[in-house]
């Protein structure tokens, strides 16, 4: 048994449960949904101060230690760290390829302690099509908040900040390119992003003297998140599968932060009163 705090613990399938510990479906569960830079975090943060509720382990935290941690074992490698965020979608990917919902099947393997935990809990959060399937499955009794932002903000978003995670070394160096040159130059950009929206990126970035190279490494993490996660059709699963009540649907890019919490909080606290 893996334990993440007092109250959440991760405990597979062949191990006995404590008796202490029940099953996520026995709480009110609550899954935000969305990319790297819809604002996840933010919206977590700012919950916190409106509404009492248990903080279940991260997308991130489960990822170390349900995910990587046992793909390394099993590789024989020793148990480190990941911050390159292309390798983690290597990773993540290896688990779904064993486990479709990913994410969501490993988060359907947490149990919480109930007599630390309060009857409301929060997860941040899932992605892709086949783990809000997964979920909406696992959970029926969920309820979805699906943050939304184009990828060109998302992008915007991460230059502005400085995680570790947000950034790969799995890029070559731009070796004295343009902005534009060396954005274009990213396998599969095309497929994210316009012509058009390049040369944005790339007038805004060379305006705030951004190196090239760290363009690169965080638009090159936007193309493969991409390339694993289609927000478009996570989003039309939910809203066409699940009963209006279940899903809330805010696109973070058109509204500040105080407005996206009211929204949440507003939501959520109809979803308790009921």
């Amino acid at each position: 048994m893996k334990d993440f705090n007092a109250a959440v613990a991760f405990i597979p399938c062949q191990e006995e449960v404590p008796p202490r510990y029940r099953s996520l479906t026995e709480f009110l569960l609550v899954i935000l949904v969305g990319l790297t830079g819809v604002g996840k975090s933010t919206v977590i943060a700012s919950l916190r101060e409106k509404l009492n509720f248990t903080l279940l382990p991260n997308r991130r935290e489960i990822t170390n230690e349900v995910i990587i941690r046992a793909l390394q074992e099993e590789d024989d490698y020793p148990p480190t760290q990941v911050t390159d965020r292309v390798k983690r979608f290597e990773y993540t990917a290896r688990y779904r390829a064993r486990h479709p919902g990913g994410m969501a099947h490993a988060l359907s393997r947490l149990f919480v302690d109930s007599t630390h935990a309060g009857s409301l809990l929060l997860f941040d959060g899932l992605r892709g099509l086949n783990e809000v399937q997964h979920a909406a499955i696992s959970f029926p009794q969920a309820y979805f908040i699906v943050l939304d932002a184009s990828d060109t903000v998302r992008l915007a978003r991460l230059l502005k900040r400085a995680d570790i995670f947000d950034t790969t070394s799995l890029t070559a160096s731009s070796g004295g390119q343009t902005m534009l040159t060396a954005l274009t130059a990213i396998q599969d950009i095309a497929a994210v992003f316009s012509r058009e929206q390049l040369h944005q990126i790339s007038q805004a970035a060379n305006a705030a003297a951004l190196p090239v190279d760290e363009v690169v490494k965080r638009a090159t993490v936007i193309v493969e998140e991409r390339r694993n996660y289609d927000p478009i059709t996570t989003r039309a699963y939910l809203t066409s599968n699940l009963s209006p009540e279940q899903v809330l649907i805010i696109d973070t890019a058109t509204q500040p932060p105080e407005a996206v919490t009211a929204q949440a909080t507003e939501w959520l606290n109809y979803q308790m009163r009921k």
